[in-house]
């Protein structure tokens, strides 16, 4: 049960808490008519705390637990903004698109006794969840109205973005290898692990079959298809292994290699230089990130403008 309520207070936490509680609760701010009630910042700050929790502790949680506190407070009296604009909007809320929230909202629980439980101990009605969700998806098309769907990321943008950044989208230098590792274990001490690598060196300088060999012997990965490892990036593996194989050509063997895991022949197929990623490649991802940033700037300069006409009153 305790799971369950945990569960309930997440989604109260991220609803709007457009409503008070049938109780006396005390009103904390208005907002253009609209209220927030301090249980409501409370059931939001319970839950942000429970998640700060998770990953600080002392001193660093209490500051964080602060600022966080009046982070809060601001996204709430911002929702409430939001929600009173829409309703004089007359933005438009389906039963559908209610009931849709409603049933994501079931399905983390066991049953839906369970979830009707829940909603009992923490004192809500269906109604009001109903409301709530009806109160957020109001917000949210809203602000893909007048936000979302005005952001515009022109290719010009995009270029200038690719050109200025090109460090963002440098490949370092890569090889293809293929890998045979001898590992030391119950039946074979580190002298004889180090003995039969070099005794498979000799076969490979000899002209033996670099995939046959790496079938018969091998423990690392993939030997069914030659130890190929496939490319690999420089600044990814063990120094002692990137020092040798990076300096190699295609075609050539490392030495033996030692590391924690035993010892290792590296044979290299291919290699690629340090690149810079086309732009079609990075078009999309550049386009979202430019994306992301003109609609932060956009919600900020909308939410000020609501502001300024907006009455706003801390109890």
């Amino acid at each position: 049960m305790k799971k369950i309520f945990v569960i309930l207070l997440t989604i109260l936490a991220v609803s709007l808490q457009g409503y008070c509680s049938q109780t006396l609760d005390k009103v904390i701010v208005i907002v253009n008519g609209e209220t927030i009630t301090q249980s409501e910042f409370d059931i939001a700050y319970s839950s942000m705390l429970s998640r700060l929790k998770g990953r600080l502790t002392g001193e660093e949680l209490m500051r964080e637990a602060e600022v966080s506190r009046t982070d809060l407070l601001d996204r709430m009296i911002e929702e409430k903004l939001i929600l009173s604009e829409a309703k004089k909007e007359d933005i438009e809320v389906t039963d559908a698109e209610i009931q849709e929230k409603v049933n994501e909202v079931k399905s983390k629980f066991e049953s839906n006794n369970k979830f009707e439980e829940a909603l009992i101990q923490e004192g809500v009605s269906l109604q009001e969840l109903k409301q709530r969700y009806a109160d957020q998806i109001r917000v949210a098309k809203l602000v893909e109205r007048d936000v979302r769907k005005r952001v515009v990321v022109k290719p010009s943008e995009t270029l200038e973005y690719y050109n200025s950044h090109k460090k963002d989208f440098e490949e370092p230098e890569r090889s293809h290898l293929k890998n045979i590792l001898i590992k030391p274990g119950e039946n074979l001490s580190d002298e004889d692990a180090r003995i039969l690598a070099e005794k498979i060196l000799g076969f490979l300088k000899a002209g033996e079959d670099f995939d046959v060999l790496a079938l018969k012997y091998s423990q690392g990965p993939n030997p069914d298809v030659g130890g190929d490892m496939g490319f690999i990036k420089r600044g990814i593996m063990l120094k002692e292994i990137e020092d040798a194989v990076f300096k190699l050509d295609p075609g050539q063997l490392s030495e033996v290699i030692k590391t924690k895991l035993g010892y290792h022949i590296f044979k290299v197929v291919e290699k690629q230089p340090d690149t810079v990623r086309a732009l079609s490649e990075v078009k999309d991802a550049i386009e979202k990130r430019l994306f992301m940033e003109e609609g932060k700037n956009r919600y900020k300069e909308w939410i000020e403008g609501l502001k300024k006409n907006a009455y706003i009153s801390f109890r």
